[in-house]
This record gives C-alpha cells, sequence and structure tokens, in this order.
C-alpha cells in the first residue's frame, strides 16, 4: 500500500491524459490505498481512506468501467463507516447497488455477488451502530449467507470483507439483541473457521480473530456459562498480543480490558477470587493507558467488588472513591 501511495502521481498523470484507461488504473490503486492488506501495519487514518474512496468514485464516474464503479462505491460506504457518518451509510451503500444497473442497462441486475455480501455487512454495522440492531440482524444473516456461496476469493475480492468478518458481525448483533445461545453458536463457528486458516489467510482477516474470542468471551459469561468462558479465555488474551496491539491499539486495548473484566467476573462466580483479582487489577492497568481510558470506570468498579468480596475493604473504599470521582466528573 505504502509504494502504491508514492507512486499515485503516476497513474494520475495517465488519468490526466488518457481518461479511459488511465482512470481505470487509478481507479485500481486508489482503492487498493483505500484497502491495505499488508499484515501488521498501521491502517491509514478513516479521513484519508475516505478521501482515497471519494477520489476513487470520481475517477471511475469518467470510465466504463462498470466493476470497477460498483466496488469504488462500496469501499466509499466502508470508509464512511470507519469515519462514524453512520447516517450516510446506508444510502451510499443503496447508491453502490444502483450504480450496476445505472451503468449495464436493464438486462444486469445487482452489484456483482462479493459487492452485495461486502455492502450487507456494511449496512448491518451501520444499523447496529445507529441502535437499530434489531432491524441489522436479517440484514447480517443475508450478508453471512451471501459468502458463503461464494467461491475461493481472488485477490480483488479479499479486499471486499470476508466471511469470518461477517460472522463475526452476525454474532455481536445475536447477542446485542438477547440472542446468547445463537451468538455463542455463530462466535464458535467463525473462531473455528479462522483457527483453521493458513496464515496467509488469517493475514486479511488478522483483527476479526481477537474480536471474535474476547466477544465469546463476554456472550458465555452473560449467559452464566464461566468456565466455558474462562476456557476461551487463554487464547483471546494470546490473540490480543503481538503486532496489533501497537498497529490498532485503539481496537486492542478496549477489548482486552473487557475480556479482563469478564475472565475476573467469570473467576468471582466460580470460586477463585485470587484469579480474579490478578484479572480485575491487569484491567485496571490497561484501562489507564489513553486507548483504554474508556474502559476505566468498568475497570474498576470490577476491581472494587473483587476486592470487596476478598475483605480488603481499605483498597475496595479507595478503588470505588476513583470510580466515584470518574462519574461525577
Amino acid at each position: 500500500m505504502g509504494v502504491v501511495r508514492i507512486l499515485l502521481p503516476l497513474p494520475r498523470a495517465a488519468a490526466k491524459w488518457a481518461p479511459e484507461k488511465g482512470g481505470s488504473l487509478l481507479g485500481a490503486a486508489l482503492s487498493y490505498c483505500v484497502t491495505p492488506s499488508w499484515a501488521g501495519l498501521p491502517p491509514p487514518s478513516p479521513a484519508r481512506r475516505l478521501a482515497w474512496a471519494e477520489e476513487a468514485v470520481a475517477v471511475y464516474r469518467a470510465t466504463a468501467d462498470t466493476d470497477g464503479l460498483s466496488r469504488a462505491l462500496a469501499l466509499r460506504a466502508h470508509a464512511l463507516l470507519l469515519s462514524g457518518r453512520l447516517e450516510e451509510v446506508c444510502g451510499a451503500a443503496d447508491e453502490a447497488t444502483a450504480a450496476w444497473d445505472a451503468h449495464t442497462g436493464a438486462g444486469v441486475v445487482g452489484v456483482s455477488a462479493a459487492v452485495a455480501a461486502f455492502l450487507g455487512d456494511v449496512r448491518a454495522q451501520a444499523l447496529a451502530g445507529l441502535g437499530r440492531a434489531e432491524d441489522a440482524v436479517p440484514v447480517a444473516r443475508a450478508s453471512v449467507a451471501a459468502y458463503r456461496s461464494l467461491p475461493a476469493p481472488d485477490r480483488r475480492d479479499r479486499a471486499l470483507g470476508s466471511l469470518p468478518g461477517a460472522l463475526r458481525t452476525y454474532g455481536m448483533l445475536l447477542a446485542t439483541t438477547g440472542r446468547r445461545e445463537e451468538s455463542v453458536a455463530v462466535y464458535e463457528e467463525c473462531a473455528a473457521l479462522l483457527a483453521a486458516m493458513s496464515l496467509r489467510e488469517l493475514a486479511h482477516v488478522e483483527r476479526v480473530r481477537p474480536q471474535v474470542l474476547a466477544e465469546l468471551v463476554g456472550v458465555l459469561r452473560a449467559s452464566g456459562r464461566y468456565e466455558d468462558a474462562l476456557g476461551v479465555g487463554p487464547e483471546a488474551r494470546e490473540a490480543l498480543r503481538g503486532p496489533l496491539a501497537w498497529t490498532v491499539p485503539e481496537t486492542v486495548l478496549p477489548l482486552r480490558v473487557r475480556l479482563l473484566v469478564d475472565l475476573a467476573r467469570c473467576h468471582t462466580a466460580t470460586g477463585d477470587p485470587a484469579e480474579a483479582r490478578a484479572c480485575a487489577q491487569a484491567a485496571v492497568a490497561e484501562a489507564r493507558k489513553p486507548h483504554g481510558a474508556g474502559e476505566l470506570t468498568s475497570a474498576l468498579d470490577c476491581l472494587a467488588d473483587v476486592l470487596g468480596a476478598l475483605g480488603q475493604t481499605d483498597k475496595e473504599s479507595i478503588a470505588r472513591r476513583e470510580l466515584a470521582e470518574l462519574r461525577d466528573g
């Protein structure tokens, strides 16, 4: 992605002097920048992704490359999602779907299968972010079904989401709507699928695995399946270490704090207060880091409960005092 970005002036010049052929080349380069494929590298900011996606859409509109335009519009919808502009995502997804018909005529219906599956996952996440989880569930289910029907993805299709990613969205939505046992089944299917992947395949879904494992622990805990949650715990903790911890700390640290809190609560429920305290203390330590600060209240609340159960009332009081100050602030 870095090399392509550095060389963008070349396809930009080609698009200027030969719009039809050069435009498709520039559009492909911009689309590649929006969806970097190198594992372990810090991703571009949402603002950069959106700017590249907008430029790719503008470039493709001047060409006859229907497939390129529909993919660029789909990537634009995803970039809007990453930018937090949730109200605009569904409209952008509709535009991506309509673009195919507009450019090919009445004889062709709908976007390519890969684009359709990707747009379903993007739309479901946007609806969930807007508080419309019930509406998002059938959309996510359809996205999963669409990904299941796809053949082995080629290089371009791998940039358009994945079955594990769609399963993760579906599992999250089922949990949000209270369908926990169904959620657990979806998460476990996703975890098994990820476990069977090669390192090369995992490189394209590197962020999905820690999310799936950490969220599975949370759903198992919420379902009262504490031993099962603790059984997944070590694998989930391991998945949250390594390159991701420093490339995307804004994603990893909150997940790690929530996981440690869930594990602490599970250890308490199964009668292991020493392990509960260790997990709770680790959760607070992680939450004191900048990217984990949003989870500090939950971590302190957990630590205070654990210390109280251990009879360490002085330390419990300190934790609850800080917790009260945070809530008042």
